[in-house]
């Protein structure tokens, strides 16, 4: 529509200007702004979809799901963390409010993050120290290969542990509930262990 009014009003230069500076600026904000979701469990299913868009998704108790959908660089690093962390803010509310579970573990499907920078590798530790402050863990869910390598590369997924990065986020959802019943059995754990999910 911009551009059909640029060529109107000046020439089809204009136009075609006006028409690549919208795309333009359209992918900047999706790269500075990715779309980021909680997600929620399908009853009955294996299923785990955004909570907002799937109403009767539902909130797995003691566990937080997120999904991020976009590469993870420094220009979106930074607004990723602080989402991030008020995710964390407004479930641990949710949770008080409701008298559910309190919050253990925070998983992030990384399955739609096709590549990963040092900025948002740095954003992936702050996040961690983040929920050790709180005595949350965190986990991973579905890195790809590309990702992966610089995971490793940074040393990231040493400082995380093997043993919290899954493949899918129904493994994930299932060690959290293992590892919540085991401490709940038996206090004195507290789960740390991890789960062998190899």
């Amino acid at each position: 529509m911009s551009a059909y009014i640029g060529v109107v009003c000046g020439s089809v230069e204009i136009g075609l200007v006006i028409a690549v500076a919208i795309s333009v600026l359209r992918i900047l904000l999706f790269v500075a702004r990715p779309r980021t979701f909680v997600l929620g469990h399908i009853p009955n299913s294996v299923i785990y979809r955004n909570v907002e868009q799937y109403p009767n998704a539902k909130h797995v108790p003691g566990i937080l799901i997120l999904e991020i959908d976009a590469p993870i660089y420094f220009a979106n690093a930074s607004y990723l963390r602080e989402r991030i962390t008020r995710w964390i803010d407004e479930e641990e509310d949710r949770i008080k409010a409701t008298g559910e579970t309190s919050l253990q573990y925070v998983i992030m499907d990384m399955s739609a993050v096709g590549n990963i920078d040092t900025s948002g590798i740095s954003m992936l530790e702050e996040v961690k120290k983040i929920t050790d402050r709180r005595e949350l863990q965190f986990i991973l869910v579905n890195p790809g290969s590309e990702v992966m390598k610089k995971l490793n590369k940074s040393k990231f997924q040493n400082h995380l542990g093997q043993k919290w990065i899954y493949l899918t986020v129904e493994e994930a959802v299932g060690a959290c509930h293992f590892m919540l019943s085991e401490s709940k059995m038996n206090p004195k754990k507290d789960g740390s262990e991890g789960w062998n999910n190899v």
